[in-house]
């Protein structure tokens, strides 16, 4: 029975596939070759690269993380720029041409390179730079950030360039008309994640399914038939958000590998055509809400899938909700007809509920056998959560962001591009910072105190003169959108809040318990404390502290004065 060569497309990028391939620089199959796919995912860098080298040409250096595309963008900028395409890197990874404005110098990866090459090559990028391309030769170097500031603090004759390189990590607002760094660390995963979805999900890419006797009975047709609805790509999307809100940078080769397995689960059409009934009831375990937090996944592939790691401790199958549990169990027998119209299509016969099993074992639960049999609970529970997650889609009765670890996403994303919402909120965050800084349960004030465990306040900074929270700025020459916020005390001060400091401060005003990324943020709000009691200002003739007030039991600001 022939298969769906787009399946097999995908299987290049499971890591535990013999067909798994190690070119990832055009994440394609090679276009002369029957059935195969060419994909490419549109980013602004390459417009932004190539627009520099058209109308404005100097030198550039690329950074990132292996497989976030560095070398991909190389081959493009030479296609563009060079009369006739890349068949295959030099072995030495350099390539020097003719272009409109003079030469340029191609380094697809500054790692690969001997020590001596990277110093010649990085000592000639220097002179090239002080000379202002006097010589008309531009480079385009792409380098691992750690590699290349190590390389550049060890060689006192590259002093200059460390400087510059060092200014431009630092902001991309020191980029010049000589020289620029862009860091592919800075992109936004999640635009590369809707993107992908799109183009996968394509119907011509699944036409061959549509005639297949097993599509029925096919996880992974299954999985497309899901993912191709616009409110699960949504949910999917948001999910890779949160790693965006915790400044989590996923590569666009980690993507792909997770997005790949979140649709096949590692099968083949090979794999579903030859399954007996055993494989059929393995292959139902890998529905796409299970493989996207890498349920059921070899743990050897978790090496290469950073972003399950990740998911992992975000998984909405793993947190207890009380409202959406028992809908769960008890959703098509709550006696309203709306809630058990829901429950019936959520929890229907289906290839991933195998076939109408999970209801029978519902009502056996139910009926019988409460006590004895814990797979609902253990294992069905779990994963009901995250699909209920994914394809619930009334949002006025349930609030599927109930799933996640933190209380807060929805006043969190409500802030961006909301400038009313970001005023309303700063009083709740400073309430949280008097709360942490203390130690103790203080009376909420508009002022944040520079204090800490020993209760003295060594300055009171005004919330609306001496504070600002503002949000970061969009990025239009790479993909990146606004995902986090700068809290910033006398223009001096700054605490950067993402998602994870965020959740904790909100937490700490209302008196809550802390959440699971409290470390991250306890040690950038203790430098951030500290910093603020630097720059504190006491009065010589009046001590602040905070006392108990036992008449509305909470820590209030107080003066001993010292004359």
């Amino acid at each position: 029975m022939k298969g769906n060569p787009f399946v097999y497309y995908l299987d290049q990028y499971n890591v535990l596939s013999p067909n798994h391939s190690k070119i990832y620089d055009e994440y394609t199959i090679d276009p002369g070759k029957e059935n195969s796919y060419v994909f490419k995912i549109e980013t602004k860098i390459e417009d932004t690269l190539i627009n520099i080298f058209q109308n404005n040409p100097q030198s550039v250096i690329l950074t990132g993380n292996a497989g976030d595309g560095k070398t991909r963008l190389c081959r493009i900028v030479h296609d563009y720029f060079s009369k006739s395409n890349l068949e295959g890197w030099p072995e030495e990874g350099i390539i020097e041409f003719t272009f409109l404005h003079g030469k340029l110098r191609i380094v697809k990866d500054l790692s690969e390179l001997k020590d001596d090459v990277i110093k010649r090559e990085l000592l000639t990028l220097q002179n090239y730079i002080t000379s202002n391309h006097m010589d008309k030769i531009y480079y385009l170097i792409a380098a691992n950030e750690g590699k290349l500031t190590k390389f550049l603090s060890q060689n006192p004759d590259l002093l200059e360039l460390a400087d510059k390189v060092s200014s431009r990590f630092k902001s991309q607002e020191n980029n010049t008309d000589s020289f620029s760094v862009f860091n592919l660390l800075d992109v936004t995963s999640s635009v590369y994640v809707e993107r992908l979805l799109e183009k996968w999900n394509q119907p011509e890419n699944w036409s061959p399914c549509t005639d297949c006797a097993k599509s029925n009975r096919c996880i992974i047709y299954l999985n497309h038939k899901r993912t191709v609805k616009k409110e699960i790509q949504q949910r999917l999307v948001e999910q890779y958000k949160l790693l965006d809100y915790l400044d989590t940078h996923i590569t666009i080769r980690e993507m792909l590998i997770h997005i790949s397995y979140m649709l096949t689960g590692g099968y083949t059409c090979d794999d579903i055509n030859n399954g007996d009934y055993k494989k059929l009831e393995e292959q139902t375990k890998k529905a796409y809400y299970q493989n996207f937090y890498g349920h059921e996944l070899d743990e050897n592939a978790f090496s290469e899938m950073k972003a399950l790691k990740i998911f992992k401790s975000l998984d909405p199958g793993n947190y207890s909700h009380s409202t959406i549990d028992d809908f769960i169990i008890n959703g098509d027998i709550n006696g309203d007809p709306e809630t058990e119209e829901i429950h019936k299509e959520l929890f229907d016969d289906s290839l991933d509920l195998q076939l109408g099993y999970f209801l029978k074992k519902l009502r056996l639960y139910r009926d019988y056998n409460a006590e004895n049999d814990l797979s609902i609970i253990e294992e069905w529970i779990p994963r009901l959560r995250r699909k209920f997650f994914f394809e619930v889609r009334n949002e006025l009765l349930f609030n599927a962001n109930q799933l996640l670890p933190f209380e807060y996403i929805n006043q969190y994303q409500n802030l961006f591009n909301n400038t009313k919402n970001q005023s309303l909120i700063k009083r709740s965050l400073i309430n949280g910072l008097n709360r942490i800084f203390s130690g103790r349960l203080t009376e909420f004030n508009k002022n944040l105190l520079a204090t800490n465990k020993n209760l003295i306040v060594y300055e009171s900074f005004k919330t609306n003169k001496d504070i600002e929270l503002e949000q970061e700025n969009e990025r239009k020459d790479i993909d990146r959108i606004p995902s986090k916020f700068e809290l910033t005390v006398e223009e001096n001060v700054v605490l950067p809040i993402n998602l994870a400091v965020f959740e904790y401060l909100l937490r700490a005003n209302g008196g809550g318990t802390h959440n699971i990324l409290q470390h991250e943020a306890e040690i950038l709000i203790d430098t951030f404390k500290n910093e603020i009691i630097r720059i504190s200002e006491p009065d010589d003739f009046e001590l602040n502290i905070l006392r108990y007030d036992s008449k509305v039991g909470l820590f209030v600001e107080d003066e001993i004065s010292l004359d």
